[in-house]
């Protein structure tokens, strides 16, 4: 409840300043083509506070949640200045700043609820693949970056696990990015543990914030590495670090350890397949080595780490200069970008729904 009374007054307070400078700023009549121009200058700096929250320098994290208050604000606001902009210019009439500033806070309010809400709500995303090396159909589930307790409260995780559960898969893998740097020590434990009680075998892969290497920008470190690996053998989770599963007799998943782990990951080229008459899963946190994976034979790689941008429109910037969401096919190997069971930092997202995905593969006819 904590976090969700503090992006609330935030939100609010963000609100509270745009409005107090806008109204300074609207004493005097302001022609179309600077509204406009203010409107482009309001929509570009919410970007840019949204860039700095999700890829900004570690050293800002402290204030990251003011950063998406202030684009959640700014670019509902730009919203609603242009469409009070258009009305005026199509009725060739201006009405006073209340009536701007009415839209304006209506807009905030329905972009607030709707981000808010859409974060809570974890749904399963389907596929199909299918192949010649399949004998069998099999399926499975992929879950990636949960950040138990960054940005869903727990009761959430707990319905999803049930969920998945319920989908009756063969295994699930989770893709890294379980925990993350604000994740508490029980919070941790009580996720393990309740994958742990599922009659379902559990893989794991780490992530870029699952070992709280940069704890010490956050909520300061609350486990070790060796803390984080023991609660999830503890609960019979099976760990992959550039290792091989057999699933079954025609199936075979490779765990990657993740690319910011400078020496602990190995080269795909070391990693000699030693099925490779098998359909291979490759699962690896993030999605920019896809290329290089290839040469263990993979037949379908499984990442996250994107979020599918989280904040609107960065999954449209993140597509211009690499893999954002979606499937994407390099030969016969295809590669599912997941957005994401969850978010990270603050209880907000406007691009796609959270997500776990329920892969199902199927011989090829």
């Amino acid at each position: 409840m904590k976090m969700y009374v503090e992006w609330l007054l935030l939100f609010l307070a963000s609100e509270a300043v745009i409005s107090v400078i806008q109204f300074l700023l609207r004493k005097r009549s302001i022609k179309t083509p600077v509204r406009i121009a203010i409107i482009v200058i309001k929509a570009l700096a919410a970007i840019a506070f949204a860039v700095i929250v999700l890829a900004g320098p570690v050293v800002l994290r402290p204030v990251q949640p003011i950063m998406t208050a202030l684009y959640a604000a700014l670019f509902s606001d730009a919203c609603a200045d242009l469409i009070y902009t258009l009305w005026c210019m199509i009725s060739k009439s201006e009405r006073k700043f209340p009536v701007s500033k009415i839209l304006g806070i209506t807009a905030g309010i329905l972009f607030f609820i709707y981000g808010t809400v859409n974060m809570q709500i974890v749904k399963p995303n389907y596929h199909t693949y299918s192949s010649a090396k399949l004998t069998q159909e099999h399926k499975i589930i992929f879950a990636a970056d949960i950040h138990v307790g960054s940005a869903q409260s727990f009761s959430v995780l707990e319905k999803e696990i049930r969920d998945m559960a319920a989908e009756k898969p063969e295994c699930i893998i989770l893709g890294g990015d379980i925990t993350d740097d604000y994740t508490e020590k029980d919070e941790m434990e009580n996720t393990f543990r309740a994958f742990g009680e599922l009659d379902i075998p559990v893989y794991y892969l780490y992530g870029n914030h699952d070992r709280q290497r940069l704890a010490e920008y956050a909520n300061g470190v609350q486990f070790t590495p060796e803390e984080l690996e023991k609660a999830m053998e503890q609960n019979g989770i099976i760990i992959l670090k550039d290792e091989y599963a057999h699933l079954s007799d025609d199936l075979l998943l490779l765990g990657r350890e993740d690319i910011s782990e400078d020496g602990l990951r190995a080269a795909a080229s070391e990693l000699k397949n030693p099925s490779p008459e098998k359909y291979l899963i490759v699962a690896d946190h993030q999605p920019f080595e896809f290329k290089d994976n290839l040469v263990t034979g993979a037949d379908l790689q499984l990442s996250g780490h994107t979020h599918a941008g989280q904040l609107f429109p960065l999954r449209a910037f993140y597509s211009l200069i690499g893999y954002a969401y979606g499937d994407f096919y390099e030969g016969d190997s295809v590669m599912n970008v997941s957005a994401g069971a969850c978010g990270w930092r603050v209880p907000f997202r406007t691009e796609v729904h959270c997500y776990y995905e329920v892969i199902t593969l199927t011989p090829q006819k």
